[in-house]
C-alpha cells in the first residue's frame, strides 16, 4: 500500500498547490502570478472566472474547497504512513468515496468552463489531479480486495462503529475531528480576510439603490462627439461606456482597474471608448495648471499606440507600469513602454515609427479635437463617463456599474 500512499500523496501536495494559486488569484486576479497564468490581455480568464457567478459557493470560493480537500488527503495519508496497521486501510475507506465526490464535483465545473466559454488552465490541472487521485484509488482497492480480502463498507462500518471504544481510538477520533476543524476554520477565515483585504466586499443594497435612483433620476444628456477610434471591447456591443480619461490620472488608472472587471463580466455585450481630456497645460488650454504634468505626452502615446494597431497590448503595458512612470512621465517613458511589447506582438512598430506617430500633425489634431468635444459638454475633471447618455463623475463601484450595464442591457 506504501506506494499508493506515496503516489497520491504527491498528488494532493500538487492540487493544494494550484488550489492555493487559484485562491489567490481569486482576491489578486489582476496581480502578476494572474498573469502569468491567464495572459495579460485587457479580456482575462482569471478575471472573467473571478467576476463570475460559478466562483463562490455560500459566499466562499470554489478554490478554497479545494485546497481544504487537498490538505484533509494528505493529514490522512500522513497519519496512515506513520501508524502503518489497520490505518492505511482506513485511509483507503475514506479517500476513494470523498475522491469520488471530488470528481463529481470537478465534472460540473468543468461543463460550468465549457458552458461559459472561459479556459482557466489551473482548474482544469486541478480537475486532472482529481482524476488521477480517483484512479490511483480505485486501483489501490482493487488491490486490496484481492491481497487483503479488504471489503470497503466493512471497514467504514469499523471506523465509525461504537464498539472498539479504547482511549487510543477516543484519543484519535477527537484529534482528528479537532484537526479537520481547526483546517476548515484557517482555511475559510483567511479567505474572509483576504476578502476584507482586498475591498472584495460587497457594497451595500441600500446604496446601490440610492446611486441608481440618483443616475436614473438625471436625465440623458444630447451629447455630440466627433469618432474617437480609443476603444476597448467589441465595437459592436450592446453597451458603450464613453470615459473622458486622462492616462496618467490616479482616479482613471482606479477606473481602468473596474473596466477590466466589467469587460471580463460582460464581453462582447460593453465596450469603453476613450475621449482624452489630459490635464495638462501643454495641450490642453481649458487648464489653468497643469494637474499631471506630461499628460499631453500620454495621450499622444495612446494615439500612436492606435494608429500602430498595438493599442490594447499599449494600454495593458502602460497601466501595468502606472505606479512607478506615472510621477515622472516623459517621451522616454512612453518608448520604455514599447519595449515592454515584444517585437513579434508589434510587427512594423519600432521606435522610430511610435515617435513619429506620436508627434504627428495628425495626433496633436486629434488630441485637440477630444478637448475641444469635452469643453463643449462641460467636462472638467477625469474620468468622467457617460452610459446612456448620463452622466458619472469618478470611480462608481463595481457593483453600481454592474446594475447600471444590467439595466441598459435589459432595455
Amino acid at each position: 500500500m506504501k506506494k499508493y500512499i506515496y503516489l497520491i500523496l504527491a498528488l494532493s501536495i500538487a492540487g493544494a498547490l494550484l488550489s492555493g494559486i487559484l485562491l489567490l488569484q481569486h482576491y489578486y486576479p489582476q496581480s502578476k502570478i494572474g498573469f502569468i497564468t491567464c495572459g495579460e490581455g485587457i479580456i482575462n480568464p482569471c478575471l472573467s472566472l473571478a467576476r463570475s457567478n460559478y466562483s463562490t459557493v455560500f459566499g466562499i470560493p470554489v478554490a478554497a474547497y479545494g485546497l481544504l480537500w487537498n490538505l484533509l488527503v494528505i493529514f490522512i495519508l500522513l497519519i496512515a504512513d506513520y501508524a502503518g496497521g489497520r490505518y492505511p486501510a482506513c485511509a483507503l475507506a475514506v479517500i476513494f468515496p470523498l475522491s469520488a465526490i471530488a470528481f463529481a464535483a470537478d465534472i460540473a465545473l468543468g461543463g460550468i468552463l465549457i458552458a461559459t466559454g472561459i479556459f482557466c488552465k489551473f482548474c482544469v490541472a486541478t480537475y486532472a489531479v482529481n482524476a488521477a487521485i480517483l484512479a490511483l484509488a480505485i486501483v489501490w482497492l482493487f488491490k486490496a480486495r484481492r491481497d487483503e480480502q479488504f471489503s470497503l463498507a466493512g471497514t467504514l462500518r469499523g471506523i465509525v462503529s461504537a464498539e472498539d471504544s479504547s482511549p487510543d481510538r477516543k484519543a484519535f477520533y477527537s484529534s482528528f475531528v479537532l484537526f479537520v476543524f481547526l483546517l476548515c476554520f484557517a482555511i475559510f477565515s483567511t479567505s474572509y480576510i483576504l476578502k476584507l483585504k482586498t475591498g472584495n466586499t460587497r457594497v451595500s443594497a441600500d446604496k446601490i439603490s440610492t446611486f441608481l435612483d440618483n443616475f436614473y433620476n438625471s436625465p440623458p444628456e444630447k451629447i455630440t462627439l466627433p469618432e474617437s477610434g480609443i476603444v476597448m471591447g467589441n465595437p459592436e456591443a450592446r453597451v458603450t461606456i464613453t470615459v473622458f480619461t486622462d492616462f496618467l490620472c490616479s482616479a482613471c488608472y482606479r477606473f481602468y482597474q473596474v473596466e477590466r472587471l466589467l469587460l471580463n463580466k460582460y464581453g462582447d455585450d460593453i465596450r469603453i471608448v476613450y475621449y482624452n481630456f489630459p490635464l495638462d497645460q501643454g495641450c490642453n488650454p481649458t487648464m489653468r495648471r497643469s494637474v499631471y504634468k506630461n499628460s499631453c505626452i500620454a495621450s499622444r502615446a495612446i494615439f500612436a499606440a492606435l494608429d500602430g494597431d498595438i493599442l490594447e497590448d499599449y494600454v495593458v503595458r502602460h497601466f501595468q507600469d502606472y505606479r512607478r512612470i506615472h510621477g515622472n512621465y516623459n517621451e522616454g517613458t512612453a518608448i520604455e513602454t514599447l519595449r515592454m511589447i515584444p517585437p513579434g506582438s508589434r510587427p512594423g512598430m519600432d521606435e522610430a515609427r511610435f515617435n513619429a506617430l506620436m508627434n504627428s500633425e495628425d495626433t496633436s489634431r486629434r488630441i485637440a479635437e477630444h478637448i475641444s468635444a469635452a469643453k463643449q459638454i462641460g467636462i472638467d475633471s477625469t474620468p468622467t463617463l457617460f452610459i446612456g447618455g448620463r452622466r458619472l463623475v469618478g470611480v462608481p463601484p463595481v457593483e453600481v456599474l454592474d446594475r447600471i450595464v444590467d439595466r441598459e442591457l435589459a432595455r
